[in-house]
C-alpha cells in the first residue's frame, strides 16, 4: 500500500477513500460478451440524466469519440441515476472500449499496479504523452528500474529523458508492480501542453489535459465527485458489514414460510395431516 501512503501523503487528499483501495470494483464499460442485467432505475430517467451529462461534459470541452448510450454506463454501480448525475463527469471519461482505449480524447486511465517490466515508464511516458498531444517535445526517453539479481543492492531505478531538448533525470521508488506517484506526477506535467493544466481525480485512475481558463472548475468538479464517491463507497462498505454482500429479498419471503410450516407438525415433529381433506 505505499503507493497510496505517498499518493495521500503528496497531494492533500486526504480523504479520499480510492474503491480499489477498499477491494471494491471499479466502474466499467459493458464488455461485448457480458449479459445486460436489467436497469436498476427508470430507462427514461438513466437516459435523460445521461443526457445531461453528456451536454455538461461537452459545455467543458469533453466530447467522446462515439455516442454513449444507456448501455455504456453501470447505473447500478452508482446506485442509480441519481448517484451517477453527481459523479457523472468523472464517471463518463471512466468509460473505455473493450480494448482499454479511454472514449473521451486527452485522457488516460491509469492503473497504479503497472510496472511489469523495465521499461514500464517508458511505455507510460508516451501514452501519457500521446493522450495529451504532446509526443514531439519527448526524446531519448530511457528507464531501468535494475530488474535482474542484484536489484536488492539498487531498489531505486531511473528515468531519463529529454523535454524540449533539456535533460531530464528522476528517481524511481521501485516497489514491485506499484508505480511511483511521483514520478507519474511529474510525467504528467512535463507532458502538459501549453495553455493547458493537467488534473487529476483523487483516486488519480483518470488524468486529463485542459484548457487553463477550465482547469479550476473542473478540478472543483472532480473534488466533489470524489466526495460523493467516498459517500457510496462508505454506505457499500456499511452494508456489506452489517447485511452481507448477497442480500436478497426473496430471502425474507422463505423465512416466513418456516412457521408456516412448523404450524403442521405435531409436538413430536412430524407433519399433521389430520385436517380436512378435499373430497
Amino acid at each position: 500500500m505505499g503507493f497510496w501512503n505517498r499518493l495521500i501523503g503528496t497531494s492533500g487528499a486526504e480523504r479520499i477513500v480510492d474503491a480499489r483501495a477498499a477491494g471494491s470494483r471499479t466502474p466499467r464499460h459493458w464488455r461485448a460478451d457480458e449479459k445486460h442485467a436489467d436497469l436498476c432505475c427508470d430507462p427514461r430517467v438513466a437516459a435523460q440524466t445521461l443526457l445531461m451529462a453528456m451536454d455538461n461534459a461537452a459545455e467543458l470541452g469533453f466530447v467522446p469519440r462515439r455516442e454513449i448510450t444507456v448501455d455504456d454506463i453501470d447505473f447500478d454501480f452508482y446506485n442509480g441515476a441519481e448517484g451517477f448525475r453527481l459523479e457523472h463527469l468523472s464517471a463518463l471519461l471512466r468509460l473505455r472500449e473493450d480494448d482499454g482505449t479511454p472514449v473521451f480524447p486527452r485522457t488516460v486511465h491509469f492503473d497504479p499496479e503497472c510496472v511489469e517490466s523495465n521499461d514500464a515508464y517508458v511505455n507510460l511516458l508516451w501514452r501519457v504523452a500521446e493522450a495529451a498531444g504532446s509526443t514531439d517535445r519527448f526524446t531519448q526517453v530511457h528507464s531501468d528500474l535494475h530488474f535482474g539479481p542484484f536489484f536488492s543492492k539498487q531498489p531505486v531505478g531511473e528515468l531519463h529523458y529529454h523535454l524540449d531538448g533539456e535533460p531530464v533525470r528522476l528517481d524511481v521508488a521501485v516497489e514491485g508492480e506499484w508505480a511511483d506517484p511521483e514520478v507519474v506526477r511529474q510525467i504528467c506535467k512535463d507532458a502538459t501542453p501549453e495553455g493547458h493544466r493537467w488534473v487529476a481525480t483523487g483516486d488519480f485512475a483518470v488524468h486529463v489535459w485542459v484548457p487553463e481558463e477550465r482547469a479550476d472548475e473542473i478540478a472543483r468538479i472532480f473534488a466533489s465527485e470524489d466526495t460523493a464517491a467516498e459517500a457510496r463507497l462508505a454506505g457499500l462498505l456499511y452494508e456489506e458489514r452489517h447485511h452481507g454482500p448477497h442480500r436478497h429479498h426473496e430471502h425474507a419471503g422463505a423465512a416466513h414460510e418456516e412457521p408456516e410450516e412448523a404450524a403442521q407438525q405435531d409436538p413430536e415433529g412430524r407433519r399433521d395431516d389430520s385436517g380436512p381433506r378435499p373430497d
